[in-house]
């Protein structure tokens, strides 16, 4: 009975032992897994931060860099703002009114052209579009705006992009109803001069391609004296390397400016993929406009003057 005794307390303490045992060993385990879960919780932070770093940094060097190119974006702008010789009838982008502003239409779309007087593929889609243009300006159902540069002025001899240039702002001043037209003179066929093999180009030449545009000899004389040369000169600054919006990627998917370029409401009608004999009709889908209603003052296009252009 003893012996039984003995044996059952022995029993009984082998029993407590193993569930102290294992007690001890559950403790252990939840305290190695707290371990296992506070490493793991401290690793995602540790994650978490360098992400955090790694985007505080890209931001900061994105944020960076926007800062950088926005200075000179910023310098270039108050340049063409401050040249002391600057016309009246453009905008403050260096956009030239193809009328007086009075005359400019609320509730009709705005067409900016990019363009240099020895480009030739500028040539070419002006002398496309040139009567349909000109129609809807002179029926005011668009408003022009042009926007000569000047980053071919090197291929000439003679400074002829600055100087057509120039003499585009003052016709814009002082005969504004005249401007496509002898936007159109410079690009005719038989003037426009070439772009690899050019010839000088002497000022009375030009004064005579702007008389043929209905301008008087008068003043296209005086557009002739180079009075907004150093606006035009920043304005081409200004224009073709601070201005991201005006980049068609479409046309150059590395980014940059080229002409010719067209925008309708501030939106770039693509002129990719179009081909120029359909170039009139694209334009006139573009804009919502038929071609019975071009130059009918009666009828504007269907786009207004907030909508972006139509896709083709």
């Amino acid at each position: 009975m003893t012996q039984d005794r003995i044996s059952a307390k022995q029993a009984m303490q082998r029993r407590e032992s193993r569930a102290a045992a294992d007690a001890k060993a559950a403790a252990i385990a939840a305290k190695e897994r707290r371990q296992q879960t506070l490493v793991g919780a401290l690793a995602m932070l540790i994650v978490v931060a360098l992400v955090a770093v790694i985007s505080v940094t890209g931001w900061t060097r994105h944020n960076e860099s926007l800062r950088i190119k926005s200075q000179p974006t910023s310098a270039a702008y108050h340049d063409l703002q401050t040249v002391a010789q600057k016309p009246t009838n453009a905008t403050n982008k260096a956009g030239l009114y193809a009328c007086k502003k009075a005359d400019l239409n609320a509730k009709a779309p705005t067409v900016e052209i990019y363009l240099d007087f020895m480009c030739p593929s500028c040539g070419e889609l002006n002398r496309t579009l040139d009567s349909t243009l000109e129609k809807m300006n002179k029926a005011h159902q668009i408003n022009i705006e042009v926007h000569p540069v000047t980053f071919l002025d090197g291929q000439s001899s003679d400074h002829y992009s600055l100087r057509t240039a120039s003499a585009a702002a003052y016709i814009a001043d002082n005969d504004p109803d005249h401007l496509m037209g002898f936007v159109s003179e410079l690009f005719a066929k038989d003037f426009q001069p070439s772009e690899t093999a050019y010839k000088p180009v002497s000022d009375d030449q030009i004064i005579c391609q702007a008389v043929k545009a209905g301008i008087d000899k008068t003043t296209a004389t005086k557009a002739m004296q180079g009075t907004y040369a150093e606006y035009m000169d920043k304005a081409n600054t200004y224009t073709t390397l601070h201005r991201p919006e005006l980049c068609d990627y479409a046309l150059h998917p590395q980014g940059g400016f080229g002409t010719p370029l067209i925008r309708v409401n501030n939106h770039i009608w693509s002129l990719d993929g179009i081909n120029y004999d359909d170039l009139v009709a694209d334009f006139e889908h573009g804009l919502g406009i038929k071609s019975k209603d071009v130059g009918n003052h009666k009828v504007l296009p269907s786009v207004g003057a907030n909508e972006e252009p139509r896709k083709v």
